[in-house]
């Protein structure tokens, strides 16, 4: 009897352990990360009466016999399985979708739990929000270095500002673009008012612009104020013209300038070009048929070195040889008469000198030169009273619109005036610029229907316009490199920033100069583009805004060659402007909260694409798209989010835009997760039967991946708890009746006595 008794107690009280656990189980049906856990039953000790015989003889064997004591308790297994990810929206919560489990610490012990539900406190420290127990993980320094393994605490919550050390050029530069030559020309850069940044007009003093390279200080000589700029090209049929324009910026106005421009675009009494101001750029059309029209524009004599011709030189002062003579001017109407060109200058652009001497006699008063050549006028220009004070060199002045003079004109100088006489007297001498070489250079020496100012094919002549155009010049008062006058310009400006995080927009502004023959295989060839940068002068200034020679194959890649020109001239930094053979740059910013400061120098590298390849900047023939798309500079900023990956990254997000990898999460594997001890709060600590923590970032070895923004649900599954709610219920019942009926028989057996 009392075997049946304490059988069905142990049933009972092993059943009341299912209830106990499904119990458990139904109430964290909501716990983020639950795992349900089971009741596995095994018999208890049996009592063995008989063990049962062997077959022996002509008798069979016997069964042992065994009456069982009940029912123990054999496990109570843990459901490891994966549970449902439940998304919350919020950054900071983290899901496991895999074996691993996230580590977290107060200092003394490492605990593991699969319920990401993290945040900062006051310290920066990213924790578990239920317990405070610090996240574990490989925190990254500034410089996005990997640190030693621990708590992921005191985030920075600023990045300081970087200065743009790089800025990346990308997309096509068609090769079908004209190249200097076309029916009309823009200047490469629009004419801008330092004083305003707006756009310049009719009124703005030539100082005042942003090309403007002089001091603010107006000089005292007239000399140094003033400045001649040469002039030459093609007209639109593709001959040649050449002239001069003399500009003093402190006195002469954008209207000057455009009238001066316009009055050279003239040869005798044939026009063939108009120039216009057009929001701040100076636009250029040719008049006439053709599009062979091109304008170089440089305050460097095109015909130095150029001169080839035996005693004609381009020195100021010097009366080329020829049947005139140098008259010394008393007063009066002194003529210069019957000078005859040489014959061996075929082509010449008449001009005329002050030679240096002592002026101040003449303050106030005016000299007139008019040129005649072959009797005829061909303009006069008149010398203010103010360029004869304190003179200390030559002055040169030259008309502004001259015709062509061949070798057998003669040309007459014709000077009136009311100068003084006396032994500070002017002595005025001829100085006939011998164009000659021009005509050389815009003919067509080879006969192939290109001039040979833009054919690099072309023999016996070596004049480089680019390499003039850039020529450096120490007399330079106005940066006339910067007035290419281009039939097509492809401009991009992109952001950059200083060490302070100030922000500046740098301009650059691509065009087409040619075509020449590839090293690699003569028969094909090169398209070259040259690059100018402009920032605003209040940002700054650009000490080397050039780069020439962009070259792209036949077959449009960058050939990742530049600082020669399409007639092979190599540019270099001391005898060219802008360092034209280095894409590194050097930007000197201004603070932008206090003009008067004066930021660190940036050095800024132009990326324009690996060589062969079309990674930055190509050449084929469709439609131009270069742009600057990127660069590495930022302003400071402060963190203003958190992500996520699935790899365990931390990114920081920051109000400057810039996100960085601050750390990243190891996730913690067990050789047999179900032996973890639990402590509470969905948190583990490593148990004897568990095996020790496996390390791995997510994503490797079987750990799982991170999911941003979920948390992991319970794994209960509440069908199959209702259905254990039952079994455990009938054998409770069950094993309540063993007990009562046991009890009864134990009652009668009592009754027998009476």
């Amino acid at each position: 009897m009392q075997r049946s008794l304490y059988s069905g107690v142990s049933g009972l009280t092993n059943h009341q352990l299912i209830l106990d656990a499904t119990a458990n189980n139904l109430s964290n049906v909501s716990t983020y990360g639950f795992k349900a856990s089971r009741v596995s039953f095994a018999t208890a000790l049996n009592q063995t009466q008989s063990n049962g015989t062997a077959p022996s003889g002509g008798l069979g064997g016997t069964n042992p016999r065994q009456i069982g004591l009940g029912v123990t308790t054999s496990s109570l297994d843990v459901d490891s399985r994966q549970g449902s990810l439940l998304s919350t929206g919020r950054n900071l919560d983290l899901a496991i979708q895999g074996n691993g489990y996230f580590q977290v610490s107060d200092g003394a012990r490492t605990y593991y739990t699969r319920v990401g539900n993290f945040g900062f406190d006051g310290d920066n420290t990213l924790v578990d929000l239920g317990t405070g127990r610090k996240l574990v993980g490989i925190p990254f320094s500034e410089t996005g270095q990997r640190l030693p393994s621990g708590p992921l605490t005191n985030f920075s919550t600023t990045i300081p500002s970087r200065a743009t050390s790089q800025i990346t050029m990308q997309g096509n530069l068609d090769a079908t673009s004209p190249a200097l030559q076309g029916e009309s020309l823009q200047m490469l850069f629009p004419l801008n008012s330092r004083t305003t940044g707006e756009v310049a007009g009719g009124d703005t003093m030539l100082s005042d612009l942003t090309i403007f390279q002089g001091g603010a200080a107006v000089p005292a000589s007239p000399l140094a104020q003033t400045r001649n700029v040469h002039m030459f090209g093609t007209k639109p049929d593709g001959t040649a013209w050449s002239s001069a324009i003399q500009v003093n910026p402190y006195t002469d106005t954008v209207s000057n300038l455009m009238d001066k421009i316009n009055a050279s675009l003239v040869e005798g009494n044939q026009r063939f070009g108009v120039a216009s101001l057009d929001s701040g750029n100076i636009i250029v059309d040719g008049v006439g048929t053709g599009d062979g029209f091109s304008i170089f524009m440089g305050d460097v004599d095109t015909t130095t070195d150029q001169v080839n011709d035996g005693g004609l030189t381009d020195a100021i002062g010097v009366t080329h040889p020829g049947s005139g003579s140098t008259n010394l001017v008393t007063g009066g109407t002194p003529d210069l008469t019957g000078f005859t060109v040489v014959p061996t200058s075929a082509r010449l652009a008449p001009t005329f000198v002050m030679p240096a001497s002592d002026f101040s006699a003449q303050v106030g008063r005016t000299l007139t030169v008019t040129v005649n050549v072959n009797g005829v006028s061909a303009g006069s220009v008149t010398i203010p009273a103010g360029n004869y004070a304190a003179a200390g060199a030559n002055r040169a002045f030259t008309i502004g619109s001259m015709p062509v003079v061949d070798a057998t004109d003669t040309v007459d100088y014709v000077l009136s005036g009311d100068l003084n006489t006396g032994a500070n007297a002017v002595s005025v001498s001829t100085d006939l610029i011998d164009h000659s070489d021009i005509s050389a250079m815009t003919g067509d020496a080879d006969a192939d229907g290109v001039a040979n100012l833009f054919d690099p094919g072309a023999t016996g002549e070596a004049f480089d316009p680019n390499a003039w155009q850039y020529a450096d010049s120490s007399n330079s008062t106005f940066a006339w490199y910067r007035s290419r006058f281009v039939p097509d310009v492809e401009t991009s400006t992109i952001e950059v920033y200083d060490a302070l995080g100030g922000k500046h927009s740098v301009e650059t502004r691509m065009f087409r100069t040619g075509a020449k023959a590839d090293p690699a295989d003569p028969t094909r060839m090169r398209n070259s583009w040259d690059m100018v940068m402009a920032i605003n002068p209040r940002d700054g200034s650009i000490g080397d805004d050039l780069i020439a020679g962009m070259e792209f194959t036949y077959d449009g890649k960058f050939t990742g060659d530049y600082g020669r020109t399409v007639k092979d001239t190599t540019l270099s930094s001391t005898t060219h402007v802008g360092n034209p053979s280095n894409t590194r740059k050097q930007f000197d910013w201004l603070n932008t909260d206090n003009p008067s400061d004066v930021v660190a120098p940036s050095i800024i590298d132009l990326s324009l694409g690996s060589p062969s390849g079309v990674d930055g900047l190509t050449g084929f023939g469709s439609t131009s798209t270069a742009t600057a798309v990127g660069q590495d500079g930022y302003e400071d900023g402060r963190l203003d989010n958190l992500s996520v990956t699935s790899d365990g990254s931390i990114i920081g997000l920051y109000t400057n835009g810039i996100s960085r990898a601050l750390a990243q999460l190891q996730l913690a594997t067990f050789t047999n997760p179900a032996a973890l001890t639990s402590v509470g709060a969905n948190q583990y600590v490593a148990a004897p039967n568990s095996g020790e923590a496996v390390l791995r970032t997510a994503g490797l070895g079987g750990v799982g991946t991170v999911s941003s923004g979920a948390l992991e649900g319970s794994n209960v599954d509440i069908a199959s708890e209702f259905t254990r709610l039952i079994t455990a219920q009938r054998g409770f019942q069950v094993n309540a009746r063993v007990i009562q009926t046991t009890d009864s028989v134990l009652q009668e057996l009592a009754g027998l006595i009476r």
